[in-house]
């Protein structure tokens, strides 16, 4: 029997674990930190969980959907109608529906025409290697003027990649499109939460593993990782060491390279060194008001520190949570931005004059609990012709496998597609 070690314990780690016991290979699966999942940990909050980083699933996400299934938890999957709501400087509005746009009054007439030309143009594209070569910048001005983009994807650009928008490939923004559009309704958006929350799953999945008899070692620290004949070895600085036949990593790619360098070509090393990444910064506000009717609320205006708002509770019901609202307030950022080091509570008072813009009745003294993460490889840069300097997922050295964010393309990083790349790749070492 072959035996793999998966470094990294997120759903693509545990997902190619599941694929890979199900078809009888012996798997341990290697996690750092004391819990796995990844970036779908929780946190316990009023006698429930919830996610650190907000989470929710789309009618399109076939490869979560199948996991679950294949799990028997698929009425585990509760479906919400939700609505968007989008801020500019001339106030805020509903977004996302066609009856919406026709209502956005910052656009005029003729610009909600062009938005809607090109929105239409995007999904009619099948093939994304198309526009890759082209920035969503360039493609968005040239489809639907200049105001457009001002207005309304510009912001949204500069709040998920900063000083890197006029550099992201249309590529990406075609995958985030036809992801989001795929839930839609004209009542609103679709979207599916996991009933007590994603760790549910989580836990699911591990119980599943463990009986399957993968042995998952958390808190654990690779100290070195080297070949002896045609084995892997892994020793941890805890004591461990074990020989395998096959390693799968699903760390970033600065730790693979730490970790792998004698076995990587120069060529692969200068793939994994030239992908950039955007950290992200989650504030969780619990208080005792409702802050808006919208569940996600792009911020169109760039004055603001932060990009979007999450109001869970316009999506699962605030029983869950004490009767307390839940507010996820979302930043992408660089490593060397002041905001990423903040504090929640310097945080929370950098953002409360902006939060009294979109709501003049937001109150401090109706903050109940305040949480605060970070994740510092949150969002690949997505570059023009992202697919010419793409990593392979079987790399050159016998037995060594990589598999992370950076493989997600054109698609935007998720849960569904973590899911689809840990398949692949144990698909991959099953033909071997």
């Amino acid at each position: 029997m072959k035996k793999i070690a998966i470094i990294g314990a997120g759903y693509t780690g545990l997902s190619c674990a599941k694929h890979l016991t199900d078809n009888g290979m012996e798997v341990d699966l290697y996690e750092k930190t004391n819990q796995i999942g990844g970036m779908v940990k929780c946190i316990d909050v009023f006698n429930n969980r919830i996610e650190k980083y907000y989470r929710h699933i789309f009618k399109s996400d076939k490869y979560v959907l199948e996991l679950i299934r294949s799990l028997n938890k698929e009425s585990s999957i509760k479906w919400y109608t939700t609505k968007m709501g989008y801020y500019s400087k001339e106030g805020l509005y509903e977004f996302g529906t066609p009856i919406s746009l026709l209502k956005y009054k910052p656009l005029p007439f003729i610009d909600k025409i062009r938005f809607g030309k090109a929105y239409l143009k995007i999904k009619l594209i099948k093939d994304y290697k198309k526009i890759e070569n082209v920035t969503a910048e360039d493609w968005i001005i040239k489809n639907s003027g200049k105001n457009v983009y001002e207005k309304i994807w510009e912001p949204l650009l500069i709040s998920k990649f900063g000083k890197a928008k006029d550099q992201i490939s249309m590529a990406w923004l075609w995958g985030k499109i036809n992801l989001r559009s795929s839930s839609g309704k004209l009542e609103g958006e679709s979207l599916g939460y996991y009933e007590g929350s994603f760790s549910r799953l989580t836990d699911t999945i591990n119980d599943y593993l463990i009986e399957k008899g993968c042995n998952i070692f958390l808190n654990s620290n690779i100290q070195q990782i080297y070949k002896e004949d045609s084995k892997w070895i892994i020793e941890t600085e805890e004591g461990l060491k074990k020989e395998y036949d096959f390693i799968v990593s699903t760390i970033p790619y600065n730790s693979s390279i730490d970790l792998f360098k004698k076995y990587l070509t120069e060529e692969e090393k200068q793939k994994m060194k030239t992908l950039e990444y955007t950290s992200a910064k989650i504030l969780i506000i619990f208080m005792k008001k409702s802050f808006s009717n919208f569940y996600w609320m792009n911020i169109g205006d760039s004055s603001f520190p932060f990009g979007g708002i999450m109001e869970h509770t316009n999506m699962i019901d605030k029983s869950n949570y004490g009767d307390n609202t839940v507010l996820y307030i979302s930043n992408y950022l660089y490593k060397s931005d002041d905001e990423y080091n903040l504090s929640k509570e310097e945080l929370l008072k950098l953002y409360i004059p902006y939060l009294k813009k979109i709501n003049s009745n937001f109150d401090e003294k109706d903050i109940v609990r305040l949480e605060c993460f970070e994740e510092e490889y949150a969002q690949p840069i997505i570059k023009t012709n992202y697919s010419k300097d793409m990593l392979d997922e079987k790399l050159n050295e016998e037995g060594l496998y990589i598999c992370t964010m950076g493989q997600i393309y054109p698609e935007d990083r998720g849960i569904n597609y973590a899911i689809r790349e840990g398949i692949n790749v144990a698909k991959l070492i099953l033909k071997k």
